[in-house]
């Protein structure tokens, strides 16, 4: 029984030695970088991979993991801004750690109530300036 099992570590032994050599020997994966800014360039590129899945072995490549695709990560690169629509900020709330007079002061004049996180601290002077203003002061839950 014990010579079976010598054999078998034998073999299994010469196995992963050569599995191992077949994964020193496999070259490194081609990464390509894609510049993605708008909808329209994502579009494009959606529609340059579907293309180029016709070409022989394309599919393969990139289902082995030999092509990968890479976000272009240089804000240098691109010339549109990052966030192009409005902060989907609510108006009347502030996420802050420390909200301050200046904060208080930069909510919009309508505004007669406020929201903050829980973990916001309001200091002297916001205080005084959302009484002034009216404004009530609530805290949320998460």
């Amino acid at each position: 029984m014990s010579a079976l099992r010598e054999e078998i570590r034998a073999i299994l032994r010469e196995e992963i030695a050569a599995l191992s050599a077949q994964e020193a020997a496999r070259p490194a994966p081609q990464t390509e970088r894609v510049r993605i800014t708008s909808s329209a360039e994502l579009t494009r590129f959606a529609q340059d991979v579907l293309q180029r899945a016709s070409e022989p072995g394309f599919a393969a490549r990139v289902a082995s993991g030999d092509l990968m695709f890479e976000l272009a990560t240089d804000t240098a690169a691109f010339s549109a801004p990052i966030v192009s629509g409005p902060a989907r900020v609510r108006p009347d709330m502030l996420d802050k750690g420390l909200i301050t007079e200046r904060d208080i002061a930069a909510v919009p004049g309508a505004t007669r109530s406020l929201r903050i996180a829980p973990h916001s601290r309001l200091t002297p002077l916001a205080r005084d300036e959302a009484r002034r203003r009216g404004i009530r002061i609530e805290r949320t839950e998460r």
